[in-house]
């Protein structure tokens, strides 16, 4: 099948697909006009790519990951991706914590703003956003202070 019909059955556009094939994941033939042929088999591959990006993999893990797909044992594969997701669940969860920190840090800068008094003095940045995440004191300045007032 040609490219566009892969796009179409995939919903994958031609350009990745062209792309996909530069980097290793897909092979094409070439007809003798230069088009690109496909056999099915592309359209489980494109499956498998997708589900794997799916999981955070990159392509290069993916490349790599196909190879032992297609030429080892379960065995070997299990042995393949298992330490590829286990490192990247590892990786999800620093990225969960640091997200649960950041929102913290969201939340209490929210309240400090919205404590903050109407003042037509000059506001002090300090009064919301410097504080130790956003409560407390940073680097010696009191957050007490609102507008220019203590």
């Amino acid at each position: 099948m040609r490219i566009s019909e892969v796009a179409t059955r995939s919903g994958i556009p031609a350009t990745t697909l062209r792309y996909y094939e530069t980097v290793g994941l897909l092979e094409a033939q070439r007809e003798a006009n230069g088009y690109r042929s496909y056999d099915e088999s592309v359209l489980e591959r494109l499956s498998f790519v997708e589900s794997a990006k799916h999981l955070g993999l990159s392509l290069p893990e993916i490349v790599d990951l196909l190879s032992a797909v297609e030429g080892e044992t379960c065995t070997q594969v299990r042995e393949t991706l298992h330490p590829k997701l286990r490192d990247r669940l590892a990786e999800v969860d620093r990225q969960l914590a640091g997200l649960r920190l950041l929102r913290r840090r969201l939340a209490a800068a929210t309240s400090s703003v919205a404590a903050c008094p109407d003042s037509v003095a000059s506001c002090r940045s300090e009064c919301m956003l410097l504080a130790e995440g956003a409560a407390g004191t940073a680097r010696g300045v009191s957050t007490a202070t609102c507008g220019g007032r203590p």
